[in-house]
């Protein structure tokens, strides 16, 4: 991200993979065990935290590091008009595709809204809190704000970010999707110089699934309808045009970073309580 920290490559690259390899490992254990609090926890835990504890050891503000200090409403509201545009012109698109193009076991298998299937109620609005609150400020602490700035150059980071951001929810049907969506939040955190913006997008891409997810007729196996996604593809598209032909997400000025004590290996225990 231009003109603002960065990390060390090979401590940011070792982390970010200790990282996902501790939330693959414990965080999915905990998903497994009990969905709706094994999804906070994990987001919280091991993508907030340990991003955090990263940014500790190298001796640098967290906070300031991730822009978290330049809020911006006019920018995370724009954020969020490019997320909600964003889902209508590729989201749908490309989840329409590849559920053409894949078997109709493997979607079967890798359909997210089954979950919902074999929980309580109370359960299932855990759950979508945590898709629709933790995951978007979680996700985006570690996905932008802190693997991205291992890499010297931003577009390469932006895009390798994507992909390990897209592979991480391990989902072959919904890959393309989700990495385009990576993209997208990437772009808008290195514009703004702070993760606020993507952190308005992937809270808007998540909540509008949510909604049409819980509006639509969820026993109906009728064939897709291809006119649906080709409208949402020109009306999405022409969303997008409007918000970067008339508007722009303010890029905010170089990050305050000042140096913070290193803290000490107890004290690192709970670092999303020292952002």
């Amino acid at each position: 991200m231009r003109e603002e920290p960065s990390l060390p490559s090979r401590f940011g690259l070792s982390w970010s993979a200790l990282t996902l390899l501790t939330f693959a490992a414990l965080g999915a254990t905990m998903q497994v065990l009990h969905l709706a609090w094994g999804l906070w926890a994990s987001e919280v835990l091991f993508f907030a935290g340990l991003a955090v504890i990263g940014w500790q050891l190298t001796g640098v503000s967290a906070r300031a590091a991730l822009g978290l200090e330049r809020f911006e409403g006019r920018s995370f509201a724009l954020g969020a008009a490019y997320g909600t545009a964003n889902y209508l012109a590729w989201a749908i698109p490309l989840m329409a595709l590849a559920q053409a193009i894949f078997p109709k076991r493997l979607v079967e298998l890798f359909d997210s809204a089954r979950i919902f299937e074999r929980h309580s109620q109370l359960e299932v609005l855990i759950v979508v809190a945590g898709a629709t609150l933790a995951a978007p400020v979680c996700e985006e602490i570690f996905f932008r704000g802190f693997m991205p700035r291992s890499f010297a150059e931003a577009p390469r980071g932006i895009v390798v970010t994507a992909v390990v951001f897209s592979a991480f929810h391990m989902d072959p049907v919904g890959f393309l999707a989700r990495f385009e969506l990576g993209v997208l939040f990437g772009l808008l955190a290195w514009h703004a110089r702070s993760i606020w913006p993507a952190i308005g997008a992937h809270l808007a891409n998540n909540t509008v699934s949510s909604v049409l997810y819980f509006l639509s007729d969820k026993h109906d196996d009728a064939e897709l309808d291809w006119r649906l996604p080709l409208v949402t593809f020109a009306v999405g598209n022409l969303a997008l045009f409007a918000l970067a032909r008339f508007t722009s997400v303010a890029a905010g000025a170089p990050a305050r970073v000042f140096p913070v004590e290193r803290k000490s290996p107890w004290a690192l225990l709970a670092p999303w309580l020292a952002l």
